[in-house]
């Protein structure tokens, strides 16, 4: 028996993306108009719990709030309507901002219902990806995405076929009609790029889904730079979110630094239950990455003015050094003669 080809219509039904023609069941949410639409005045909305996508600013906000003056809010919000009676925005967080700035109280919105929270969650991820441009995210945002997907569909328990598709959602291939899901999974378990429109490898992928696991001070510094992404890769194997915490308080405090030698460290320590509060202050301020000081002297090299006037080019390398040693021998023989001579 054929296995089933890859759809990825699917996932929209899987979380009802269409327009649902039915009113919304619960007391007081108003009927649905224009096919599913509705009128929703902002301040009945809520932004989505720990919501991790940044509002636009800048520019890309200015241009929003130009657009809404001139047409209004183009693109429905999604909402979500639960059982205790909230109207909290999957997606539209963008929208209500700049709609709000440029002078509306109320939007056109898409009422949802029935929905569980990983569902939820992955409406606002999905949603996001779809309507701005990956590379466009920051390191948090992307992180978040990535994880996301995978959190939210593993704890449903759904298949393997569908994990695949959230993939090739997220590193989109030219998927063929007759390619199956097998052959979609083994290509996305391959060493090659599975994201040619985000250059994104597997390897990428999995230290991003690590990345989410970071306290938000420390997803912050990454977001900055001020802590490269391969350094936050390490940090997030310390993963006793107080001692995250703690890093992070130390370099806001201390304005201590961390670079890839102070995260490497970090990161041995806590897999080896070495990673102490003392620890942590040592590695951060430097102490443990100082080199000790050698009892050996510096090595410094001879000025050709110096070896040309005691000897000749002919002689090699070795005889110059053999002679050189004696001369030194003698030297400090006789000068450890003399010193004994005046004690």
């Amino acid at each position: 028996m054929a296995k089933p080809k890859i759809n990825l219509s699917d996932f929209d039904e899987m979380l009802n993306f269409e327009q649902e023609s039915k009113s919304p069941a619960a007391e007081g949410v108003p009927a649905p108009q224009m096919g599913g639409m509705m009128e929703m005045d902002f301040d009945q909305m809520e932004s989505f719990p720990n919501h991790r996508f940044k509002l636009y600013e800048g520019q890309r906000l200015t241009d929003m709030m130009d657009s809404i003056k001139q047409f209004g809010v183009l693109l429905p919000l999604i909402v979500w309507h639960t059982e205790d009676g909230k109207n909290i925005i999957l997606s539209g967080h963008n929208r209500k901002n700049a709609g709000q700035l440029a002078g509306l109280t109320k939007g056109p919105v898409i009422i949802k219902e029935n929905l569980t929270f990983h569902e939820a969650r992955l409406i606002v991820t999905e949603t996001n990806l779809r309507q701005r441009s990956f590379t466009d995210m920051s390191h948090s945002e992307r992180a978040y995405c990535l994880a996301e997907h995978y959190d939210a569909l593993k704890s449903q328990g759904k298949r393997n076929d569908l994990l695949a598709e959230i993939e090739t959602l997220l590193n989109p291939h030219e998927i063929k009609e007759n390619q199956t899901s097998a052959e979609v999974q083994h290509r996305l378990k391959s060493r090659d790029k599975i994201g040619q429109e985000y250059g994104l490898s597997r390897d990428k992928v999995a230290k991003y889904i690590r990345l989410a696991g970071l306290v938000s001070d420390l997803m912050e510094r990454v977001d900055t730079g001020e802590i490269a992404f391969l350094a936050a890769y390490d940090l997030s194997f310390v993963e006793d979110t107080a001692k995250q915490q703690q890093i992070a308080d130390l370099m806001e405090s201390d304005s201590y630094k961390v670079d890839m030698k102070k995260a490497g460290l970090l990161r041995s320590y806590y897999e080896t239950s070495k990673l102490t509060d003392t620890a942590i202050v040592q590695i951060l301020s430097g102490e443990k990455t100082r080199k000790p000081k050698s009892d050996k002297p510096q090595p410094f090299k001879i000025k050709p003015t110096v070896i040309s006037k005691y000897f000749t080019t002919q002689q090699t390398t070795k005889e110059i050094e053999e002679i050189i040693d004696r001369a030194l021998a003698f030297y400090f023989e006789n000068w450890e003669q003399e010193m004994e001579g005046t004690v």
